[in-house]
């Protein structure tokens, strides 16, 4: 009978061995994988700030192998910049070009600076936005999409 209890005892703790390193084990993998996982982040948040460095730096007259990439981004700040605009217009305010702010379309002055106002030209009420804009990917071949003001999902800053 001591042998048969004997016999648990050594299973038992030799199983807890087991649970133990495997335990130490999957502790081990998953601090690699966040330590992985963050080295990844670091690099993806550098090569955006490398990418954005290079487009302010050189968007006039990029390398050839990038100049689609450069042009797509122009394009799409153009875009962006337009939408804007169309934005205020709606809301009827203009933003001051001295310091950004968002005053009424009727005032002649800005109400934070005193800058004198730009106002914009009229805006067709039925002109629909169409703008077409490259997304460039990381293979050599880029696709059109289009964006329409009905597909444009615009979300206020």
């Amino acid at each position: 009978m001591n042998e048969f209890f004997g016999k648990i005892s050594k299973n038992i703790t030799d199983t807890s061995k087991v649970v133990t390193e495997k335990t130490k084990q999957v502790s081990e993998v998953a601090k690699l994988n966040a330590k992985i996982a963050s080295s990844e982040n670091t690099i993806s948040t550098n090569y955006t700030i490398l990418g954005k460095y290079y487009y302010e730096t050189f968007k006039n007259e990029p390398a050839e192998e990038v100049t689609e990439a450069c042009n797509a981004i122009t394009a799409a700040n153009d875009a962006i910049a337009s939408m804007k605009a169309q934005l205020l217009s709606i809301k009827g305010l203009v933003k001051c070009t001295a310091c950004n702010a968002e005053c009424p379309i009727d005032n002649n002055f800005c109400g934070k600076c005193g800058a004198a106002l730009e106002k914009p030209e009229p805006v067709a009420e039925e002109e629909e936005l169409d703008i077409t804009v490259e997304l460039v990917d990381s293979e050599p071949a880029a696709e059109a999409v289009e964006i329409t003001a009905e597909d444009a999902e615009v979300i206020d800053e």
